[in-house]
């Protein structure tokens, strides 16, 4: 009898984050998104996605599920995740540079606020973007929700962590985590 296939910790994550986007749900999940999506989207995005990001967008929905506005879609109307990304890392703020390279927006909360997860780093950094927030400068505006993609889906299975009210990002008594690579991403924006 052939062996079967070991199940992964990350499959069980999917698997199970796939039941409770489709119990969650209030109308039927978008379509998953087919490979040439998924190969089109790495190459306008320039990087590879996250593998588990990509399992997301290819096993669940192209967007449409979890918090907020749901997972934001690769491709919509130039407010995807994928096709909204080149004009977010050339557009300013102020005259600076605001969105960095390999960051993908991947949830909208509203009011300019955005979750998104560092490509680049390898377990997916979850970043919240929130306009506005600090007081010295874009470093105050992006903050580090969540130092792996798994965890942060996790808090979303379990109504954790993401259900915040503006301006209450603390992971420590000290106050939010800043994301400490922001200039050096933002520097290679343009």
């Amino acid at each position: 009898m052939p062996e079967l296939p070991r199940l992964t910790e990350e499959d069980d994550l999917v698997r199970r984050l796939a039941a409770w986007a489709a119990e969650t749900a209030d109308d039927e999940l978008a379509p998953v998104a087919t490979s040439a999506t998924l190969e089109c989207a790495e190459e306008m995005f320039g990087l590879p996605l996250l593998p588990l990001l990509r399992r997301l967008y290819e096993e669940i929905a192209d967007g449409g599920f979890g918090p907020g506005y749901g997972l934001t879609p690769l491709f919509h109307a130039g407010f995807g995740a994928v096709d909204g990304y080149p004009a977010r890392i050339r557009s300013r703020s102020g005259g600076q540079p605001w969105w960095p390279r390999g960051v993908l927006p991947v949830l909208h909360w509203g009011g300019g606020r955005h979750a998104a997860v560092d490509c680049t780093s390898p377990r997916g950094s979850v970043l919240y973007y929130a306009p506005g927030v600090g007081q010295t400068g874009a470093a105050d505006t992006w903050i580090v929700e969540s130092e792996s993609l798994a965890e942060w889906l996790e808090s979303w299975m379990h109504g954790t962590r993401w259900q915040r009210k503006p301006g209450c990002h603390s992971r420590t008594p000290d106050g939010p985590i800043l994301w400490d690579a922001l200039s050096s991403r933002l520097g290679s924006a343009d």
